[in-house]
């Protein structure tokens, strides 16, 4: 991600992060703790991944693991942003457009909003939709080089909460990854145009506010 973006992605976070721990209004009627609204959560997660469409990334293995932060913008809306790394290792016996490269180590850096639901104390849903960039790093025997691109994605986990701040949660996630590759033309959605589904499994940390 270079400095003009990163620059972007503070000018934005930044103040609505702290809008984010004054504004919070009276809590929703399914939250945990009805005196302590829910302010802020972490999520960690492991997941695999799968190619949706004939692109380079479906000769690959997909598996990673990711990193999650959530601010209660509103007691239903949420503000967060998301790191993840995808490891792909070349699938076995296999030769084709992607010559030697044996191994592709993928950086993915995003924002996104998301409506959260809360069916009773325990079960929830979170809905998600954002942007984001990434960074593919190609491996292969004698070389190694990177190739960035953008990203938006669509979001929907399922949670459960264990106590008022531990909770587990199912995700699945669809990622489309766009790239600017001079290819021939023939050859240039294989390249620049990956559709993904990544499922996930992981654990969340609530944090209230207390006393509102």
């Amino acid at each position: 991600m270079n400095s003009v973006t990163k620059l972007l992605f503070f000018a934005i976070f930044f103040p609505l992060l702290l809008n984010a721990q004054d504004s919070i209004p009276e809590p929703h009627r399914n939250q945990y703790v009805a005196t302590d609204p829910e302010t802020v959560f972490f999520e960690g997660e492991f997941f695999r991944g799968y190619s949706l469409n004939n692109s380079s990334w479906e000769n690959f293995s997909k598996s990673g693991f990711g990193l999650d932060v959530n601010w209660f913008v509103m007691p239903f809306l949420t503000l967060g942003g998301e790191y993840n790394v995808t490891r792909g290792n070349s699938r076995e016996n296999y030769s084709g457009h992607t010559g030697s490269i044996n191994r592709i180590t993928s950086h993915y850096q995003g924002l996104h909003l998301g409506y959260y639901h809360a069916f009773n104390k325990e079960w929830n849903l979170h809905n998600v939709a954002g942007f984001g960039v990434f960074q593919n790093i190609n491996r292969a025997p004698d070389s190694r080089f990177t190739e960035e691109g953008n990203s938006l994605m669509l979001e929907s986990a399922l949670g459960y909460r264990i106590d008022r701040t531990a909770a587990i949660y199912l995700k699945a996630t669809l990622r489309w990854d766009r790239m600017e590759i001079k290819t021939p033309q023939v050859l240039d959605d294989y390249f620049n145009k990956h559709s993904l589904l990544l499922i996930s499994f992981g654990v969340r940390l609530h944090l209230q506010n207390p006393n509102g």
